[in-house]
C-alpha cells in the first residue's frame, strides 16, 4: 500500500485526534477571521486590532506547529488505512466477475493521493461525471481496525457538513437490521473527510463504509501501529458481506 500517511503527534492517541479534529477547522476559520481583522485595521488603524487578532493567531500557530511536526514523522504501513478498503474493493470486483449483477454496472476504483486531499478521487469524478450520471458512489475506508465494527457514515464534517445520500443510508440500515450478526452501525466523521465527501462534491449519491469503534474512534489511524498484524480480518469480511448485500439491493431496485 503506497498511499499511506505520516505518523504525527496529532494522531498518537485518541485524545490528540479529538483535539486536532477541532483545531484544523478552527485554524482555517481563524485564518479567515485574521484576514477580515487585517482589512479592518487597514481601514481604521489602531492597537485594538492586534489584541483582537491574538487568540486567532495562536490557534493558527498551534495548527502550523503540529503540521510542521508531522512532516518530520515516519510513514505508517497503512494496513488498515487503507489497504483494507482496497482489499474489499478488489475482492468484490473478483466476485462480481463470477456473479455479475443483472441490471447494474459496477466500477471498481482504487484512487491515489487520498492522504493529501483525495486528489485521485477528485480527478476521477471530474473526468467521468457526465458518463456516470446518477451513479451511487460507495467509498470504503479503513475497515479492519481491531475493536471496531462495520459502520456507515451519516455525515462528514470538515469545514462544512456533507450528508450521505438518504436513500442509500435507509437501504443500508435495512440491511444491517436484517443481518444483525454483522454488527453494522451508523457513525459520523468529524475534523476530516473521506472520498465519499469528494463524490458528494461532484453531485453523486454517496455512502461511505468505515470501521469506527462505537465511540467514533478509528483504530490505528495514522499511527506506527497500523500494521498487518493488527488488522481484524473478520471485520474486513463483515464489511465486504454488507457491501455485497448493498450492491445486490441497488441492483434489485435499478
Amino acid at each position: 500500500h503506497l498511499d499511506s500517511h505520516r505518523t504525527p503527534l496529532a494522531f498518537s492517541t485518541d485524545g490528540w485526534v479529538r483535539l486536532f479534529s477541532t483545531l484544523v477547522p478552527a485554524g482555517l476559520a481563524s485564518v479567515v477571521v485574521l484576514v477580515l481583522l487585517f482589512a479592518g485595521a487597514a481601514v481604521a488603524p489602531g492597537p485594538l486590532w492586534r489584541w483582537l487578532s491574538l487568540p486567532f493567531a495562536l490557534v493558527v500557530a498551534g495548527v502550523f506547529a503540529l503540521t510542521l511536526q508531522a512532516d518530520t514523522s515516519p510513514y505508517t504501513e497503512g494496513a488498515n488505512d487503507n489497504a483494507t478498503g482496497a482489499s474489499v474493493v478488489l475482492s468484490l470486483a473478483t466476485r462480481l466477475q463470477a456473479e455479475p449483477l443483472a441490471h447494474t454496472a459496477v466500477w471498481a476504483v482504487l484512487s491515489g493521493c487520498e492522504e493529501v486531499g483525495c486528489y485521485g478521487a477528485d480527478a476521477f469524478a471530474a473526468a467521468h461525471r457526465a458518463e456516470l450520471g446518477d451513479a451511487a458512489w460507495i467509498a470504503v475506508d479503513s475497515v479492519g481496525g481491531a475493536g471496531a465494527d462495520p459502520s456507515y457514515l451519516e455525515t462528514e464534517t470538515f469545514l462544512l457538513t456533507v450528508k450521505s445520500d438518504p436513500g442509500l443510508v435507509a437501504l443500508f440500515e435495512r440491511i444491517c437490521a436484517r443481518r444483525p450478526e454483522l454488527k453494522g452501525h451508523p457513525s459520523q466523521m468529524r475534523g476530516a473527510y473521506t472520498e465519499g465527501a469528494i463524490g458528494a462534491k461532484h453531485g453523486f449519491r454517496v455512502l461511505t463504509l468505515i470501521g469506527h469503534r462505537r465511540d467514533g474512534a478509528l483504530p490505528e489511524w495514522h499511527r506506527p501501529t497500523d500494521v498487518l498484524d493488527r488488522v481484524d480480518a473478520g471485520l474486513v469480511e463483515r464489511t465486504e458481506s454488507l457491501l455485497w448485500e448493498l450492491v445486490q439491493e441497488i441492483d434489485r431496485g435499478a
